[in-house]
């Protein structure tokens, strides 16, 4: 559930506003509380993440995960939008009209989407609170309770809501929570602050053709596609639009090198159900694939109930993405499952990644395929890739991506990163399970919003001599790096003329955390 990663972001967000305190003279109080709402929070999350892991309270925790996850992604939306107002001012400067125009806007901001922030905060302190005396048998009212949780759910719909109204916007909204418009979910509606994308955030590969058969149709931004093939079962329908398997962009596509070059394998404890597709049976879809005009990427095999495998799909007029289930059933035939990557969600359970549609409304999600893997290395590449080809795809673009955490990982840093022209986000994370570590970078703002760019397991290499050195204040040179791209054929990875590979850091502290990130790695 990342709860501990919640409260880590709740204490850097309150010692972000902490700076605020010394630019509003006659703010001093209020600022204080704000931080000491968000520390209350931090500490009420870690207690709780140490609850969920101690077996005294197991017997209560199916009850309280539901809601445990409400405060959880409707608090990390509440911190990232925070965190985006900081933004202002690296793009404003920090003079101290500056500092007072940006806490104004903040502050307008909360109170105009369901009043003030201290009294948001102050409501998740509440909830938290009961739900660990929950935990610890304590059982609260249970009409104060439900009060309490139709509050978080309308917040959470009404932060839900916010999503960019047109393709060419930048949204700093976070990646939304479970109504937010899916593939499958109404028309846009206007961003809460619409801004000129910039030349250091990566757009989409290309636009849709105006006539693709899966794009709205021209004038008709209202128009949605079908969710699956057209007439599964039955003779195809619908226009094709029929490309060459040799098509330079399909050949070259980044997808069909991810699984051809993975260079370790370390082993996860090989836990949960076994892997099978349970969603609706699409007869004679590999032809409706192919009269669409949908390229095979890659195929994986899963071993389970049905041996089954799975093939991921793109087409080049617009990229849009699907993902191909085949199940044995008997030994002359399969079964097959299809449905577009933009309507699935991706969940770790265990050694199994479930992907899940949404339903009754966005707040619940139903399992469709359950992949189970036995080394990390392979999970997390068919995780990143994933998303990455959900995030391309222009057909029905996905603008907030809320699935981006890979459970049982932990964020150790996270910094941004000047990369081949771009702004990244470069993010260290460790595997609870099995202890492998990795970086990777992900599109840090703009419309695709955390989708990764790259990855690269470094456990091997931490403690290995001169692996890493710092060239000045804000460059990190890495020896040997072994980057899994996930996008954009133009992305060329930094080296110096010695093939050393090269972070740019956007400031000075984060490249000096990351070292020093490392070298703590190092020593455990």
């Amino acid at each position: 559930m990342a709860l501990r990663t919640s409260a880590d972001n709740a204490e850097d967000v309150a010692a972000g506003i902490r700076e605020f305190r010394g630019h509003l003279p006659g703010h001093e109080a209020e600022i204080t509380s704000l931080m000491a709402d968000l520390f209350a929070l931090s500490s009420a999350l870690k207690r709780l993440d140490d609850m969920t892991n101690d077996r005294r309270y197991q017997q209560h925790l199916a009850v309280v995960h539901p809601d445990l996850e409400l405060v959880r992604t409707s608090l990390k939306i509440t911190l990232e939008d925070i965190v985006d107002f900081f933004g202002d001012l690296e793009e404003r400067g920090s003079t101290r009209e500056v500092y007072r125009r940006t806490w104004m806007e903040l502050c307008e901001f909360f109170r105009e989407e369901r009043g003030p922030l201290g009294t948001r905060l102050a409501m998740y302190k509440t909830y938290l609170h009961d739900l660990e005396d929950y935990m610890k048998g304590k059982f609260p009212t249970a009409s104060y309770m439900a009060s309490l949780r139709n509050n978080l759910k309308g917040l959470l719909a009404k932060q839900s809501s916010r999503v960019p109204h047109q393709l060419g916007s930048m949204s700093l909204s976070t990646p939304s929570s479970p109504s937010s418009r899916s593939a499958e979910t109404g028309s846009p509606v206007s961003d809460r602050r619409p801004r000129t994308r910039k030349s250091y955030e990566r757009p989409r590969p290309s636009h849709p053709s105006p006539h693709s058969p899966l794009s709205p149709t021209p004038g008709n931004s209202s128009y949605i596609p079908p969710s699956a093939p057209d007439a599964p079962g039955s003779p195809f329908t619908g226009s094709a639009t029929s490309h060459s398997l040799g098509s330079n962009i399909v050949s070259d596509h980044w997808a069909k090198k991810v699984f051809t070059e993975v260079r370790s394998a370390t082993r996860i404890p090989y836990v949960g159900e076994s892997s099978k597709c349970f969603g609706d049976l699409t007869p004679g879809v590999k032809r409706w694939l192919h009269e669409q005009g949908f390229d095979e990427l890659f195929q994986l095999g899963f071993h389970g109930d049905s041996n089954l495998r799975v093939y991921l799909y793109v087409r080049e007029d617009d990229h849009r993405a699907r993902i191909m289930c085949k199940a044995l059933r008997s030994s002359q035939s399969c079964d097959y499952h299809c449905l577009p990557l933009n309507m699935l969600e991706i969940v770790r359970v265990g050694s199994c990644l479930q992907l899940c549609r949404r339903r009754h409304g966005g707040f619940e999600l139903a399992l469709w395929a359950n992949l189970k893997f036995s080394t990390i290395e392979q999970m997390v590449l068919f995780f990143c890739t994933f998303l990455a080809l959900r995030s391309q795809d222009c057909g029905r673009p996905v603008d907030h991506i809320r699935d981006y955490e890979l459970d049982d990982e932990e964020e150790l840093f996270g910094g941004p990163i000047v990369d081949d022209r771009f702004l990244h986000a470069l993010r260290i994370y460790r595997d609870r399970t099995s202890g492998a570590i990795r970086l990777q970078a992900s599109v840090h703002k703009g419309e695709m919003k955390r989708a990764p760019v790259w990855t690269a397991f470094i456990t091997n290499h931490i403690g290995t001599r001169g692996w890493i050195r710092q060239a000045d204040s804000k460059v990190v040179l890495l020896r040997e790096l072994h980057r899994t791209v996930f996008a954009f054929q133009t992305y060329d990875p930094p080296r110096t003329a010695r093939g050393e590979h090269i972070l740019k850091f956007a400031n000075r502290s984060d490249a000096q955390g990351f070292i020093e990130t490392v070298a703590e790695l190092a020593r455990c």
